[in-house]
């Protein structure tokens, strides 16, 4: 489980990659959660938004190391 604290970071750190990256690499498939699978657009919006499908996100780059605390 990632502590709150931690999501912060990590969502810091999504954002400033997501920033940085060029357009045509967003429609890369990142991550599956619940069978579903987000690019880094859709990762974005959820991330951004604070949802639980954002946090789980995050946990999922973070256990991939994708991001790192």
């Amino acid at each position: 489980m990632v502590s709150v604290e931690d999501l912060a970071v990590l969502r810091a750190q999504f954002i400033k990659t997501y920033a940085a990256m060029p357009n045509k690499m967003r429609n890369e498939i990142i991550a599956l959660v619940d069978d579903k699978p987000y690019n880094w657009d859709t990762a974005y919006i959820e991330i951004r938004g604070e949802t639980d499908v954002g946090d789980k996100i995050l946990a999922r780059l973070k256990d991939l190391k994708i991001l790192q605390e």
